[in-house]
């Protein structure tokens, strides 16, 4: 039997001039817990920085710290930088990857490319994601091919990593192509056991024909589209889109332990709202899923 533990947060949104986010704060804080959990390594699914030009030292922190970090794209890394940056920034050569580790395949999907136009794929960049809402969240089909080559043909089970969800309809467009690919693994030694995703700032877990998804909470923030006036009159001063966040007190993140035999373990964390502003104050709706938080503990044999 082979056992893999790692630790994984999302959508850090590292934005000073924009978010109130703490981000170095609550890095050092999960990176810690990490340490402390025995975890191999970290990942993050997505919207780590807004802007790496103003997130140097954070990508270092990251980088350099002695559990090694691994980064999937979100679709706001390319608010301003080119794709091109980002790859630079985060030492990546492409924005989808695999790498083995403990017995097990980790298979990070890139979803952020545009499909406007039938025949036409291209890829975020420069803040055009806010361009084109139709087109949004495709894998393009070199990567779909890429993908079942590197799941079907892989000697470990695999975990899928990706920003937006695959778990239903209004994450990935072309999800039931990566679902094909899911289901047509279920035999092989390459079989999928758990998706995890981050983007929506929500927690959840949920198994679906023998496949755990991971929705990741974020590790700071909900974001609210109709601004409150609840936090501190200076936070409003000094920080563009503060009325557009409710805030959790402390850094969320989940230690995941899988093993071989099916035994996937959620060990989440719990925090409060900050200053106690919570959604129902702000006026908003919760939308598909409560906004809590917390990441709560799991524990399912597949």
């Amino acid at each position: 039997m082979s056992k893999v533990r790692f630790t994984a947060f999302s959508d850090l949104h590292h934005h000073p001039v924009w978010f109130k986010t703490d981000a170095p704060e609550r890095l050092t804080s999960i990176q810690q817990r990490a340490e402390e959990d025995g975890s191999e390594f970290l990942i993050h699914m997505g919207d780590f920085c807004h802007d790496v030009t103003v997130a140097e030292e954070l990508l270092k922190q990251y980088r350099e710290f002695k559990v090694q970090g691994f980064h999937v794209f979100g679709n706001h890394e390319f608010d301003l930088n080119s794709y091109e940056g980002a790859l630079k920034a985060y030492n990546l050569k492409c924005g989808y990857y695999y790498f083995d580790n403990s017995g097990f395949r980790f298979v990070v999907i890139d979803e952020n490319y545009f499909s406007d136009f039938p025949g036409v794929i291209f890829h975020y960049s420069e803040r055009n994601y806010f361009d084109h809402p139709k087109g949004r969240d495709w894998i393009d089909p070199e990567q779909i091919q890429w993908l079942k080559e590197t799941i079907l043909s892989s000697p470990y089970p695999c975990i899928l990593c990706s920003h937006a969800t695959l778990e239903y309809e209004g994450g990935i467009k072309n999800r039931e192509e990566v679902q094909e690919i899911i289901r047509a693994s279920q035999k092989l030694p390459g079989r999928v056991m758990l998706c995890i995703n981050g983007h929506y700032h929500r927690d959840n877990f949920n198994v679906i024909d023998n496949v755990a998804y991971l929705d990741l909470n974020s590790a700071s923030f909900n974001w609210i589209p109709n601004p409150h006036y609840l936090y501190p009159a200076e936070w409003y001063q000094t920080i563009e889109g503060i009325g557009n966040q409710i805030i959790y007190t402390n850094p969320l993140s989940a230690t995941v332990t899988i093993d071989t035999d099916g035994n996937i373990e959620v060990a989440g964390s719990k925090g409060e709202f900050l200053c106690g502003v919570t959604m129902e104050m702000s006026g908003n709706q919760h939308g598909r899923r409560l906004c809590t938080p917390c990441i709560l503990d799991r524990k399912v044999k597949l």
